[in-house]
């Protein structure tokens, strides 16, 4: 076991949107670290000068702070570590372990080409190996000075021993000509000075670790536990593209998708906890172990991430599913709507929708007419009363009926909502059953036009019964007479 603290890192190069994969990478870096009590930090790899933006650091940003993985120490920005990165190559090239190269890309291409020619494996053909070229004005890059015989070897948590012989290891370029580091060689010096523990990452980084491992121990410094996670594929079981799976972490908070469901998601792909599937972060941090994650890729299912998604939402507070779709959704409502999000009445909604709903988007459809205090505009074209005139005088009769029933219940009362002068689902039903009885109708042929009207909504996802308790009664009223007047 390793000694020292636990120290792990996420570290994301700012080219792009964060990708969900590297979200993956994050969440078992941060379970991890919190499992043993140990550190999760964060470092914007941001060297490549040319496709880093400061739109794609914020992205990475705001995407962990939606996620709540913050880190638990300062944000490390590689731009600003140059000068760190030129004096540790040249310290290397005094002690021999690296070597200055001034070979243009065309001779080292050209020299590869010869060697696959020759049968032989292309790599850098240490033309200035030995040449012990001084620093001068002429451009030059900084290669590491690779041994040529024997193996370099790590043990992988996740896929145990692997072994490099190294006469199939290039002596690479840690510092190119135009003095930007590269990720091999900066990476190593980072972690160090982090003092990272652990490296947790995607397999697509196996090739990498003997050359990090050679920089370790070129530097003199403790070498972390290495673990590499499986690549996410999607379900044509090819590298996860926007073909078989949105890519970028925002794209979900877009859709709707809460973040608890997208982190459950997640830690499924590659790796389980028996046959549990939904797992809250106390959970997932109780649990989660490096050993049970699978070697082989994992497949991306959005079907699955629709149902945890589905579940999560479920599970959620009512006042937080609010508040969430105050700041994600606004635009889902009109303004009498949205300014109803704060009353009472939004509250009692929600747990009568959450069954029903799988992403936010959903639930603001519902609620926008909810909670809108007038009359919506529906289509009655598809009612069924309008097969037969004297059955839709009948059901407007009926519902009359029911109208003044009610309305005599709310008679003496401060109150405009039926819930607090003691009608709840039963009552409503009874009510409802009574007056179909009387009129010798069938319950669906009262309950179809009520609901279209009185929802606001073709396929509201709350029970007529649960909601005519707790709209206001005006508004309620009000599109009874809509109802009628149809």
């Amino acid at each position: 076991m390793n000694a020292l603290p636990v120290r792990v890192r996420f570290a994301p190069s700012p080219t792009g949107f964060l990708h969900i994969g590297g979200v993956r990478t994050a969440l078992f870096n941060y379970l991890y670290a919190r499992q043993h009590q140990g550190k999760f930090l964060l470092r914007i790899e941001d060297t490549d000068t040319d496709r880093s933006e400061q739109r794609f650091t914020d992205d990475i940003l705001s995407s962990l702070k939606w996620l709540g993985m913050g880190a638990d120490e300062p944000i490390l920005y590689q731009s600003k570590r140059l000068p760190i990165y030129q004096a540790s190559a040249e310290d290397l090239i005094t002690r021999g372990l690296a070597y200055r190269c001034t070979c243009t890309e065309a001779e080292v291409e050209a020299a590869r080409e010869q060697m696959i020619k020759d049968g032989k494996k292309p790599m850098y053909a240490r033309t200035c190996r030995e040449k012990n070229l001084p620093a001068g004005n002429r451009p030059y890059a900084i290669r590491a000075k690779f041994p040529l015989t024997g193996v370099t070897s790590f043990r992988d948590l996740i896929r145990g021993e692997i072994s490099f012989p190294n006469e199939d290891l290039d002596d690479f370029v840690m510092i190119r000509s135009n003095g930007v580091p590269t990720y091999n060689f900066v990476v190593v010096v980072d972690d160090i000075e982090m003092k990272i523990s652990h490296v947790i990452r995607g397999d697509d980084h196996i090739n990498n670790t003997p050359k990090q491992i050679f920089l370790y121990e070129a530097l003199k410094a403790h070498k972390p536990i290495f673990a590499h996670l499986p690549m996410i594929l999607g379900q044509d079981k090819k590298k996860l593209s926007k073909r078989n799976g949105e890519t970028s972490t925002n794209a979900y908070r877009e859709q709707g998708y809460l973040p608890e469901a997208l982190l459950n998601f997640l830690v499924r792909l590659g790796w389980s906890h028996g046959d549990q599937e939904l797992f809250t972060m106390e959970e997932m941090i109780g649990l989660f172990n490096l050993e049970n994650v699978q070697v082989s890729g994992a497949v991306f299912n959005t079907e699955k991430l629709l149902w945890i998604a589905g579940e999560h939402l479920r599970r959620a507070d009512p006042t937080r599913l609010i508040q969430i779709i105050k700041e994600d959704f606004s635009k889902s409502f009109s303004a009498a709507s949205f300014s109803a999000l704060d009353t009472t009445y939004a509250l009692s909604l929600i747990p009568h929708l959450q069954p029903k709903v799988k992403l936010l988007p959903e639930l603001a459809g519902q609620l926008d007419p909810l909670l809108d205090p007038g009359v919506r505009a529906v289509d009655a074209s598809s009612l069924k009363w309008n097969r037969d005139e004297s059955i839709k005088a009948k059901i407007k009769e009926a519902i009359l009926s029911i109208k003044g029933e009610f309305q005599a219940k709310l008679s003496g009362s401060s109150s405009e909502i039926l819930a607090s002068c003691g009608v709840d689902h039963a009552v409503v039903d009874s009510v409802f059953r009574a007056t179909c009885e009387r009129f010798g109708l069938k319950l669906g042929e009262l309950t179809q036009p009520l609901r279209l009207f009185i929802t606001g909504h073709p396929s509201a996802s709350i029970g007529l019964f649960d909601l005519l308790p707790l709209m206001p009664w005006k508004t309620v009223s009000e599109r009874i007479e809509a109802c009628l007047k149809a």
